[in-house]
């Protein structure tokens, strides 16, 4: 008896509960065709939708799916993920998580779509931003990549992790002024941010400024004495110093640290 309001309150507010918001809509609509007054049926309709919107995952479901993440068992943490963002569409943390685990396995485009989510559920969160950008970054999408940093920054001034991602691609953009600043800003808030002082001297480095770019990877090297990037960057420019022993050395040991680190062996050769 389509004529009953209450029958229809009840299948819209089933189908709210089903996570079927679209064949609700149309169920409304089809009520006001009947001649129904849909009033009520539309509160009803945007209660049942705001209520659906704020449900969460549990705290044990969270903290499960940041184990599982923390500990690197990517299929597992995937799995939940997927499982909490069915339950909890409207829930960002599913969508970071899954953005982070989509990056780390190599599915560039998959990542970009989780973060865009996070980013579009929850605008607020300086770090959604972040891991955006760094989605963009890898795709090669540099300017999109500097707004979503600069997004994350604005939402959160004392982020170094946001201002060292914006010093990748100001370098990346060639823009190596404004590189070497925002490495500055990053190691103002975090003075033992052994990658920051190691790609201020990547970029103090390109400018030919190689003694300052030497300071940089000992500061690296101070905080960070098992960095091997940073003891093979070292070699680099004591190579273009023409101090060969010293670049070895640091070449050495870097291979120490990283055996298989073909870059090494390739910069060693040149010094021979």
């Amino acid at each position: 008896n389509p004529s009953i309001e209450q029958f229809w309150t009840s299948y819209i507010d089933a189908l709210i509960k089903a996570n079927k918001s679209g064949d609700a809509k149309k169920a409304v609509k089809n009520a006001k065709k009947r001649g129904l007054n849909v009033k009520k049926l539309e509160k009803l309709f945007s209660q049942s939708k705001l209520a659906t919107d704020n449900k969460v995952p549990s705290q044990e479901q969270i903290s499960k799916l940041l184990e599982h993440y923390q500990a690197g068992r990517m299929i597992e943490a995937e799995q939940l993920a997927i499982s909490i963002r069915q339950d909890f569409p409207h829930h960002h943390f599913a969508w970071k998580i899954l953005g982070a685990i989509f990056a780390q396995t190599d599915r560039k485009s998959e990542a970009l779509d989780a973060n865009q989510e996070a980013v579009a559920i929850a605008p607020q969160d300086a770090e959604a931003h972040n891991n955006l950008g760094n989605t963009l970054r890898e795709l090669g999408r540099l300017d999109e990549a500097e707004a979503s940093y600069l997004k994350a920054i604005s939402l959160k001034p004392d982020y170094p992790e946001a201002y060292f991602n914006l010093g990748i691609t100001l370098n990346e953009l060639g823009r190596l002024d404004e590189a070497i600043t925002s490495y500055k800003k990053a190691l103002a808030l975090k003075p033992d941010y052994a990658e920051a002082h190691n790609n201020m001297g990547n970029t103090l480095k390109e400018q030919g400024q190689l003694d300052e770019a030497i300071a940089s990877y000992e500061q690296a090297l101070s905080i960070k004495p098992d960095y091997a990037d940073a003891h093979n960057n070292m070699g680099n420019v004591l190579q273009d110093q023409g101090k060969l022993e010293d670049a070895i050395a640091s070449y050495e040991r870097a291979l120490s640290l990283k055996p298989d680190y073909a870059e090494v062996y390739n910069n060693m050769g040149s010094t021979f």
